[in-house]
């Protein structure tokens, strides 16, 4: 048994070829190193905190436990305080040398998790802890837009931030305060949470429920309680990897472009430190602590939220093969209508499908807030999935419109019992989309029912304009900031799948929001006139959209190989080009084509350009990327559905 001596302690190491992390062949003699480097910025957080270890003797995917009494066998070197329990006569260790952490380590106590408080003053809090955990379909990305609007909100408290990684798949945000009692601290940091709820609800929660979490990142406000702990900075993390709770600069955090950019490892942080030293060092300096506001409300001089909902929220999943129980709907009706509101066309008839849609045109570059009409912009998100006018209509079966008028109701049975619960009258312009691994899945739109049931497919309506209010009186003469408040205070409070899209008035951040969630499908940007009415002619001088990408969309007029492997596209372009698409089509490509052209194949011809072809007996559309080079080639995205 190997023995070393730290700090003049002598400790008998064990194990130290030990596996810890099989995914990565960690070694246990790997995770204490690591502590005994990172020791000098890991203890000053750790001083005269009660620790709860997280033991994994046999490594992360072994056996493990939570630990907060000193194990049998403990040297009486390493120190011990008295905490407020229930049993009565609890003591907890507490790390404050090299020695004793070491000691822990070769014990196998991957994690240290620290409460708010000091042994010196059990249950006073001296600092505030906002964990932003990532419900499924969000990531550490979206818990960094969570991030941004409290680091704002607690500044209007006069509050400072700072920021790590969980080590996990959140943020931990710390702001250190004047000792406060652990009950008012966890008092105030709720109304905090539940403000931010408020404000955007597709967003944020403040409740456990993991059924609310989808898309959205709690903001878990009750680690302020005296009996709660989090993980304290650099400390390991039981994950599949090596993780560290890490410490970063909030600039550091607006430079991450993926997810992978905000995860360190044990290899990762010992050179952070070396070139930055602890970032969370002001965090101990007691000239940085400040009070809390004597009430917990909105904040003096509190900045009002920015935009619109800085991350898309993915439709809410029931429980498999369970329906959900409809929520209320607020009984927003035409005579509810703010006497604020410009008077909408009177005496109208209800509008009635089919209706002609809004069709925005492509642009390559994104408007400026001063562009199309001078009023101002709207950047709405883009998403991926079949446009769909929603008609609610009381007694009479809810009609779902495509873009070309035909209902989708029959192949989309959640969305509309979702449509039939909402007030009668009400149209709605949105997208249907489909959710699945953490992205809009358009491919899953063009599978059978039956087939996206079997695969328990999550489906939502995502909302981006009014046509007519409950009653049925016809808005789409009013101008968009107008419909888009209706569309607002209509969807108050109604539940998942119908959600309003993101939008905001800042170039900018509609960007960034591009960027940033590229991963989970979203297209790009459509970009409205703040005055636009709906209008179905001339939409192309008042709606664009923008995608990031040189795509366009393509008509498929015929395929080569055979009917059951197409090996490649005859494309018709906008402009009346034709092209056969590169490279070849890959397997899956080749089969979800099949299935879509499967009734529309006419009789085979042979092509003087392209040589034999199955040319299509009706219209296939498809999204094709295009290379202008010498010689134009296409390559295939994705079909384009209805």
């Amino acid at each position: 048994m190997p023995m070393t001596v730290v700090e003049g302690r002598r400790l008998n190491l064990s194990h130290l070829d030990k596996v810890y992390f099989p995914r990565t062949g960690t070694r246990k003699g790997e995770v204490i190193t690591y502590y005994a480097t990172v020791q000098s910025a890991l203890l000053p957080h750790l001083r005269d905190r009660p620790l709860s270890f997280l033991r994994c003797p046999e490594g992360v995917e072994g056996e493990r436990f939570f630990a907060k009494s000193p194990p049998a066998g403990t040297p009486g070197w390493v120190r011990t305080v008295a905490v407020p329990s229930t049993a009565g006569g609890l003591r907890q260790v507490v790390v404050e040398d090299g020695a004793t952490l070491v000691w822990a380590a070769n014990l196998g106590c991957v994690e240290f998790h620290v409460p708010q408080w000091h042994g010196a003053e059990p249950a006073v809090a001296d600092r505030l802890v906002l964990d932003l955990d990532p419900g499924e379909g969000a990531d550490v990305l979206t818990c960094r837009a969570v991030a941004r609007l409290l680091r704002e909100r607690l500044a209007a408290d006069g509050l400072t931030t700072w920021v790590k990684t969980s080590g996990s798949k959140g943020l931990h945000l710390l702001v250190p305060i004047t000792p406060t009692p652990g009950e008012e601290v966890s008092r105030y940091a709720k109304a905090v949470a539940a403000e931010l709820e408020r404000l955007h609800p597709d967003l944020v929660v403040h409740t456990m429920a993991k059924a609310r979490r989808v898309g959205r990142v709690l903001v878990d406000w009750s680690q302020n309680a005296a009996r709660k702990t989090t993980a304290a900075p650099y400390t390991v993390r039981a994950r599949p990897r090596p993780t560290v709770s890490t410490p970063v600069s909030w600039e550091e955090l607006d430079r991450a472009r993926s997810a992978g950019d905000l995860e360190f490892t044990i290899a990762d942080v010992p050179g952070r430190l070396r070139a930055d030293g602890d970032l969370l060092a002001p965090l101990l300096l007691p000239s940085r602590a400040r009070p809390l506001p004597e009430a917990a409300g909105p904040a003096r001089g509190a900045p009002a939220a920015p935009g619109r909902r800085p991350a898309p929220a993915a439709p809410e999943r029931a429980a498999p093969g369970r329906p959900r129980r409809p929520a209320s709907t607020p009984a927003v009706t035409a005579a509810s209508t703010p006497a604020s509101t410009p008077a909408a066309t009177a005496g109208a008839r209800p509008p009635e499908p089919p209706l002609e849609v809004m069709r925005p045109a492509a642009v390559d570059e994104v408007p400026e807030p001063d562009g199309l009409g001078g009023s101002g912009v709207v950047y709405e998100l883009k998403l991926d999935g079949f446009r769909c006018l929603a008609f609610a209509r009381g007694d009479r079966p809810p009609y779902l419109q495509s873009r070309s008028g035909r209902d989708l109701s029959a192949d989309f049975p959640p969305i509309a019992r979702a449509v039939a619960r909402l007030p009668v009258g009400l149209v709605l312009d949105a997208e249907l989309v489909a959710w699945r691994d953490g992205r809009f899945a358009f491919e899953e739109l063009l599978r059978t029912r039956a087939a996206r049931e079997a695969d328990d497919v999550v489906l939502g309506l995502i909302a981006f304009d009014v046509l007519a209010l409950p009653g049925g009186q016809d808005v789409r003469g009013l101008p968009l900031t107008d419909r888009r408040r209706l569309l607002a205070e209509v969807l108050a409070g109604v539940p998942p799948p119908v959600q309003q899209v993101m939008a905001t008035t800042d170039r900018a951040e509609a960007l960034s929001w591009v960027e940033r969630l590229a991963a989970t499908g979203v297209e790009g940007l459509v970009c409205k006139g703040a005055a636009s009415p709906y209008r179905a002619r001339g939409a192309g001088r008042v709606w664009v959209k923008y995608r990031p990408h040189d795509t366009t969309d393509a008509t498929v007029t015929a395929l080569t190989g055979t009917a059951g492997r197409p090996q490649a596209l005859l494309l018709r372009l906008e402009d009346g080009r034709e092209v056969l698409s590169s490279p070849r089509l890959t397997p899956v490509q080749a089969r979800r084509v099949a299935e879509a052209a499967a009734g529309l194949l006419g009789e085979p011809r042979t092509d003087p350009e392209h040589g034999p072809v199955h040319p299509l007996a009706g219209p296939l559309r498809a999204e094709v990327r295009l290379d202008t080079g010498r010689v134009l080639r296409a390559r295939f995205v994705r079909l384009r559905g209805d």
